[in-house]
């Protein structure tokens, strides 16, 4: 199966690398297209045999398209490829903001979303996929299947989208955030530690918590109360930030709900 990419940037980069590594795709049954070329030449150095053109070319020449363009951006686009979409394809947007049923009444090819990591570079994490009305189970597989080489793909609803595009994709930056912030402040109290140091300490630990509840297959409350044990320095810890954090998280995820609902307004197809 010829496979497109429009838009090889930040994440349809990533994807198209990742994808190709594993061996989920071969250089000659993929296309590419962008609006730096500088970006199309490296990928074809880095792959010999992949198919540089413009996106018009990609709709006629492949049956899954992956449209990794903001949604802003999505229309012309569209408009570019019109007189190529058939019933036959799958199109497949990373774009969060664009309603499905939206794109579905736009288009003649049955459609999906897929919410990439920037952990699929390693080839782990969740990438989440929310399907159109007219996605078949041979879709589901196809694209399950391929996703698998990289990730861990789950099925959600386009209704469950924002807070799990948070946890998933959003994820690695809110949680990289969160240990730098713990490193640094850390320092700050004592500036005898270096911040090489505190973030060794802080990696090395988060690291191996994770590695604790996956192959220990302990929760993280069971973490919590083994650690932070009563009258401890752990327990005070954690009570300083039960009177903050939720709140900062309710915050997170409330105002991130309205931004995508306020440009989900402005998307027009």
């Amino acid at each position: 199966m010829n496979t497109g990419f429009i838009g090889t940037g930040s994440m349809g980069g990533m994807l198209l690398r990742s994808l190709l590594r594993t061996g989920g795709l071969v250089p000659s049954n993929v296309w590419a297209t962008n609006r730096t070329r500088a970006k199309l030449d490296a990928l074809a150095a880095e792959f010999p045999g992949i198919h540089l053109a413009g996106s018009r070319q990609l709709a006629a020449s492949c049956d899954l398209l992956f449209l990794c363009v903001k949604g802003g951006d999505t229309a012309s686009l569209l408009a570019q490829m019109d007189p190529e979409l058939y019933p036959g394809q799958l199109l497949v947007t990373t774009a969060s903001t664009i309603p499905l049923k939206m794109l579905e009444d736009r288009v003649p090819c049955r459609v999906a979303k897929l919410m990439p990591s920037i952990t699929q570079e390693i080839g782990a994490g969740v990438s989440l996929l929310i399907y159109g009305s007219r996605v078949t189970a041979e879709d589901r597989s196809l694209l399950e299947g391929l996703l698998s080489r990289i990730s861990h793909p789950l099925v959600i609803t386009e209704s469950q989208g924002r807070p799990a595009i948070g946890l998933a994709s959003g994820g690695p930056a809110l949680i990289a955030y969160l240990l730098d912030s713990m490193a640094r402040e850390a320092v700050s109290a004592n500036p005898e530690l270096s911040y090489e140091f505190a973030s060794t300490l802080v990696r090395d630990t988060a690291f191996a918590t994770l590695r604790l509840m996956a192959e220990g297959k302990m929760s993280e409350e069971e973490v919590i109360r083994r650690v932070a044990t009563p009258g401890g320095m752990t327990e005070i810890g954690i009570k300083i930030l039960s009177r903050h954090v939720p709140q900062a998280w309710q915050a997170v995820f409330r105002e991130t709900a309205e931004r995508e609902r306020k440009q989900r307004e402005r998307i027009a197809l």
